[in-house]
């Protein structure tokens, strides 16, 4: 790697109709737990495809390249939403996510996506694809007890319903860390 690498991953954005859908269903949620979790902001909501990390800039040309040869003639996915859920579990509950139902062509564009950025030594994924959209990480303060009960409230809460959305494209995204949390800026995008 050279000395310049920049933190980057791979995503689906999500359109704002679905992002102001999200926000309202989880509105009554977000003021049951207000201080116990950290809530992620709507417009930097979007499903992780590949998470890169350290990135050469330098590669960046024949990787779209590459990405746009094996994607030509893809099809837009797809993507109905199915629960909330937490990681790594209800009793330690870390970060607060929102899946999805995962149809074929998505696995395959997270496959495709995986065995073009390894071509150029970037690791491939070693845990099973699992889409979702963070909506926020339980604090680093909050007791144990308190995380437990958090789970809780994540299990027994009554997800109503979200509109599935259509992608017909994958960004390419950079990640600054900064003091407020991270902002991120699209790099490419690849149409599918």
């Amino acid at each position: 790697m050279p000395m310049h690498t920049i933190r980057t991953f791979f995503a689906i954005e999500l359109p704002a109709l679905t992002l102001k859908q999200i926000e309202k269903e989880f509105y009554d949620l977000k003021k049951l737990i207000p201080r116990k979790i950290k809530w992620a902001g709507i417009s930097s909501m979007h499903i992780t495809v590949k998470f890169i990390g350290d990135f050469n800039p330098e590669h960046q040309p024949s990787i779209q390249r590459e990405l746009q040869s094996h994607l030509s003639g893809y099809r837009e996915i797809k993507l109905p939403f199915r629960q909330i859920g937490v990681f790594p579990n209800l009793r330690n509950p870390r970060v607060v996510w929102l899946g999805l139902n995962v149809p074929r062509q998505l696995i395959d564009l997270a496959q495709i996506v995986n065995f073009v950025t390894n071509i150029y030594d970037y690791p491939q994924e070693k845990r099973n694809f699992s889409p979702h959209i963070t909506i926020g990480r339980v604090r680093n303060n909050v007791s144990s007890r308190d995380r437990e009960l958090v789970g809780q409230m994540i299990a027994d809460y009554r997800f109503t319903e979200i509109d599935p959305f259509i992608t017909n494209s994958l960004s390419f995204i950079k990640s600054s860390l900064t003091p407020k949390g991270p902002e991120y800026s699209t790099l490419f995008e690849i149409s599918l």
